[in-house]
């Protein structure tokens, strides 16, 4: 394995993925840090002119889908939706029923549209896994909804991506993508005339173009308060790593009156868990620690009590891919009153669901009751439901409830949450 010194001096000789030609793309792929390997992907669906070919081939891209990391597995299906790779329609759609990750989802749920599938399928893809259910200690949950990512977002979040004028009437399954080129530059020459549209900002930062990243990200500095925290989403939609710089800048600020400080800070949590680069996990985990210990005491503390900040940080370790956090995420696991939501324990399942580390959940398992008896649940999210079964002897009443409830859940009338 490569160290980490080595990649670090590989990463600052590399050239810029968005000025690298075919071949320094494939090598970033295959030695660069998350963030150049996010960015190379990226950069490999830029337009190509005159002579030139692809910048990566389309089974390059396919193979990506299956990547660890869950940006690059969102960006290259943006890069085959965005190409028009029509052959590559059969393997994205493959990927986005097995994605347990939101972001990367939507985005293969997109390409899918843009290569020939039915919208109203995928929409009803990406609406079952965000009506995703898990055991609890409480018995079953929606927990997709407590990370943020209940079907009204998701609903809204495809809108934007699609075709964000169009008359659905509500409805997501009406929707019909629209040529995102042509919805770009009407999008940009729209801008052009009202840079102060938020709205439009969104609309463009959710194509997820790289040569947007810039556009966006300076409207950061000439913003008002309102428009910063909107801004945070626009980069975490666009998806560019460059942005994690500004976003964790965001995340950090202690000078900041509370009301402002946690909106902006919930709003950069968000965004860094969409871009989906693992390496932001000590900056989310370390910014757990400080919104518990400083932020939470602080005069006007209740308006993040109210808004919880904490959980969407421990979604987006989830979301990010951040496994080596994943003991971080269950310590979470028992709380049960830490927020005016009900606690953080949904988040966390959901997040660890997201993260797949068996290990972590059999630790769990070995935890106080409301530990085991919630990992219980996201092992059974998982598919993992040999272990469960043999915890319905468990002499932990409230672990042999939750092994009942989560071996319903999965065998019983409901369907199991999608990606498992």
């Amino acid at each position: 394995m490569m160290s980490t010194l080595r990649r670090a001096l590989l990463d600052r000789r590399a050239p810029a993925p968005e000025q690298a030609d075919a071949g320094a793309l494939s090598r970033l792929l295959g030695r660069g840090s998350p963030d150049l390997r996010i960015r190379a992907v990226r950069a490999s669906a830029r337009e190509a002119t005159g002579t030139d070919g692809p910048l990566l081939e389309v089974g390059t891209l396919v193979g990506l889908l299956s990547d660890p990391v869950p940006g690059v597995r969102r960006s290259a299906a943006w890069a085959l939706g965005w190409r028009g790779a029509s052959e590559a329609l059969d393997p994205v759609w493959s990927a986005a029923r097995r994605e347990r990750n939101d972001t990367a989802r939507l985005a293969m749920a997109v390409a899918a549209t843009r290569l020939g599938a039915e919208p109203a399928r995928a929409w009803d893809l990406l609406d079952q896994a965000a009506r995703r259910r898990l055991a609890t200690f409480y018995g079953p949950r929606q927990v997709a909804e407590a990370a943020g990512a209940g079907p009204d977002v998701m609903a809204r979040r495809w809108f934007r991506v699609t075709d964000p004028d169009a008359d659905h009437q509500g409805d997501p399954a009406r929707v019909r993508p629209v040529d995102p080129r042509a919805l770009r530059e009407g999008l940009i020459a729209s801008l052009e005339r009202d840079p102060e549209d938020r709205s439009r900002l969104l609309d463009l930062a959710a194509l997820q173009h790289p040569d947007d990243h810039d556009r966006i990200a300076a409207r950061k500095w000439v913003s008002g308060r309102r428009e910063s925290h909107v801004v945070c989403e626009a980069l975490g939609e666009n998806g560019d790593p460059r942005a994690i710089a500004l976003l964790t800048k965001v995340l950090r600020a202690m000078d900041v009156d509370p009301g402002h400080g946690f909106a902006g800070r919930r709003a950069a949590s968000i965004a860094l868990g969409r871009i989906g680069d693992p390496s932001v996990g000590g900056v989310l985990a370390k910014a757990l620690v400080d919104e518990a210990h400083d932020h939470e005491g602080r005069p006007g503390a209740g308006l993040g009590i109210q808004f919880p900040v904490r959980s969407v940080m421990i979604s987006a370790l989830g979301e990010a891919g951040c496994v080596a956090q994943a003991r971080v995420v269950a310590g979470y696991l028992p709380d049960a009153s830490g927020s005016a939501l009900g606690g953080f324990y949904l988040p966390a399942m959901d997040a660890l669901w997201k993260l797949g580390v068996d290990s972590v959940l059999h630790e769990a398992l070995r935890a106080d009751p409301l530990s085991a008896a919630n990992a219980v649940g996201v092992l059974a999210g998982l598919g993992h439901l040999e272990p469960v079964q043999a915890l319905l002897q468990d002499p932990r009443a409230e672990v042999a409830a939750a092994a009942k409830h989560a071996l319903e859940l999965a065998q019983g009338g409901e369907k199991a949450p999608a990606g498992s």
